[in-house]
């Protein structure tokens, strides 16, 4: 076990949205060995080795993980926040444990762009996706919010082999989930 511990040190309200609260915990360990791990195993992680940093958002929050300590953001609630927290220390140990099998990745890896993604969608703006155009859909995709599930449109035979081009490129820089 990497992490033992951690004490929540802030708590928060967002000026800009007074919804959603920020919580802020203190590592009782440096996890710092363990990023490159993390940016491997999480899909739609963002490393930052020179400070170092790994960012990366889930449906329940935006975290933030340093060397010694751990930022969650856009919760509602600090019971969520709580939540995430434990989540997180979980990954972290979990990662940590299967080192062996995971190959650290120590650089930045390249985010694919909503553009790159609008080149393999059929482009009707139908949103049946729930979404006004597919340019949304395609930045809701890079963000982990949509499934390639989500798009009726690329279910259908003609649309095949962009969706199967799709899920390669998501695949690469997206949570496996995403890519479905």
């Amino acid at each position: 076990m990497l992490l033992q511990n951690y004490k929540v040190t802030n708590i928060r309200r967002n000026h800009c949205n007074p919804e959603w609260i920020s919580v802020s915990a203190e590592l009782g360990d440096d996890i710092s060995q363990v990023l490159p791990y993390l940016n491997a195993v999480i899909k739609n992680a963002v490393y930052t080795p020179e400070v170092p940093n790994l960012n990366f958002k889930m449906d329940t929050g935006a975290i933030s993980l340093m060397p010694r300590q751990i930022s969650v953001g856009q919760v509602t609630c600090e019971e969520d926040a709580i939540k995430v927290l434990h989540y997180v220390k979980e990954l972290i140990n979990n990662t940590w444990e299967k080192r062996e099998s995971i190959t650290p990745i120590y650089e930045r890896k390249e985010s694919i762009k909503a553009k790159d993604i609008l080149d393999f969608l059929p482009k009707p703006n139908c949103r049946d996706c729930g979404l006004p155009t597919c340019f949304a859909f395609a930045m809701a995709l890079t963000k982990g919010q949509k499934r390639l599930t989500d798009c009726f449109a690329l279910s259908k035979p003609e649309f095949a082999q962009d969706k199967e081009a799709l899920a390669r490129l998501l695949q690469s820089a997206i949570s496996e989930e995403v890519a479905k």
